[in-house]
């Protein structure tokens, strides 16, 4: 077999659509938690008590990976649309689908965003809103910031679909070089050597080398685009990655035996990390030192490992698809956009029940949950100009609990 015939049009990943999904699902309960324990003014929880303990290592498990594997299934959705779109229609849907609802929630739900987030107004009214929060809010947006944190663009939780805007615009010249026949052979034998051997494993490298260079200089905590630049190439570099091993079948096959290697890694290193972040706080402070560099090698690797490991354990579980990721693959993009807009609001009343932590949390995260549902199904799902703005597909030609064996395997997007 030819090197060039490894490199075919994609088709449907139907374990990415679960990932995307589940991630989305998952956001939930985890900004619940993290709202709980980490935003000051937003709950009367008792820091110190062990539920709370329990949530604070919820967050932090998920923190420094969940993102960057959102980046790299996006990456690998831009793969399998460039597969079947022209660059210039590639482009254009890019602008439909996320800077619309990005600019339409910056204008319409980001300043209700706001003014829930604590200490973000003393007393909260409807007229206040209308007549000088919101009017002051949209003359700012563009330097809008979170109260007692940095100035950021008025685009709140949505950072990620704004930086999602700007990698598949820049690297799109690079995705259609790649895309040409005069580069797969090229393209084809870098991945042979990434594929034997165990090579996939070393492209956590690069992870690692962003965290030691740039992390101590532009820490990832900021997502206001113009100080994040440790951020921004984590990311991209995840984006770049998806994008990559869906060009090439031998990507996901090396993925496919490394599971056994990948997972106890992926644990392992995750929990020095946790450790590490929140019983050895020295070491993950960024900055030039030795405890750093150590730390950095470890919390690469784990964002590698975990995305790898999470990636192998879809396709060996969830190669099919069904009613539920019918509705959701639809639903999750509208979901996110309007999740924690909703947790905000809610929450804001809920806290003042003073109850238990585990009642707090699992109210907070049932009542987003099922309010959000409601209002995709009542408020986006049934008008199309509420499609547009919320960038929701059109309805594509799933088939219905179908499983889909071995390398036979779907579009994705």
């Amino acid at each position: 077999m030819r090197i060039s015939e490894s490199i075919e049009r994609p088709e449907r990943l139907y374990e990415l659509d679960w990932l995307r999904v589940l991630l989305i699902i998952n956001l939930v309960p985890w900004h619940a938690a993290y709202m709980m324990t980490s935003v000051p003014g937003f709950s009367h929880i008792p820091k110190d008590a062990f539920s709370a303990s329990v949530l604070r290592y919820y967050t932090v498990f998920f923190s420094r990976w969940q993102m960057p594997l959102m980046f790299f299934i996006a990456g690998a959705s831009a793969c399998i649309s460039l597969a079947h779109r022209s660059p210039k229609a590639f482009a254009l849907e890019r602008v439909r689908r996320l800077l619309v609802p990005l600019g339409f929630f910056m204008v319409v739900f980001y300043p209700l965003f706001l003014y829930f987030w604590p200490e973000a107004s003393e007393s909260r009214s409807l007229s206040d809103y209308l007549l000088r929060f919101w009017p002051r809010c949209i003359s700012t947006i563009y330097y809008s910031s979170f109260p007692g944190r940095y100035p950021m663009p008025g685009w709140g939780h949505l950072w990620f679909v704004a930086y999602l805007s700007i990698f598949s615009l820049i690297i799109l010249p690079l995705f259609v070089n790649l895309r040409d026949r005069v580069n797969r052979g090229a393209a084809a034998r870098y991945a042979e050597l990434l594929i034997d051997k165990g090579g996939i494993i070393l492209l956590g490298f690069p992870l690692v080398c962003v965290n030691m260079g740039l992390t101590p200089k532009w820490p990832m905590a900021k997502v206001d685009l113009y100080d994040d630049w440790a951020y921004f190439c984590y990311n991209l570099t995840a984006f770049l990655y998806g994008y990559m091993l869906c060009r090439d079948r031998r990507f996901w096959q090396s993925v496919d035996r490394h599971l056994r290697i990948l997972l106890p890694l992926a644990v392992l290193l995750t929990s020095f990390v946790v450790l590490m972040r929140l019983r050895m706080p020295e070491f993950s402070i960024p900055a030039y030192t030795w405890r750093y560099m150590f730390y950095s090698l470890f919390f690469g690797f784990h964002t590698w490992f975990c995305i790898l490991a999470a990636v192998a354990l879809a396709r060996r579980f969830l190669c099919f698809t069904n009613r539920f990721l019918m509705f959701f693959s639809r639903a999750s993009y509208p979901f996110y956009i309007l999740h924690l807009v909703v947790m905000l609001v809610i929450g804001h009343y809920i806290v003042q029940c003073h109850m238990g932590v585990l009642a707090e949390f699992v109210t907070l995260t049932l009542l987003c949950f099922v309010v959000t549902i409601v209002g995709f199904e009542l408020l986006v799902d049934r008008f199309r100009i509420t499609r547009f703005l919320f960038g929701v597909k059109r309805s594509g030609g799933h088939v219905r609990g179908q499983r889909v064996p071995g390398e036979q395997k779907r579009h994705f997007g």
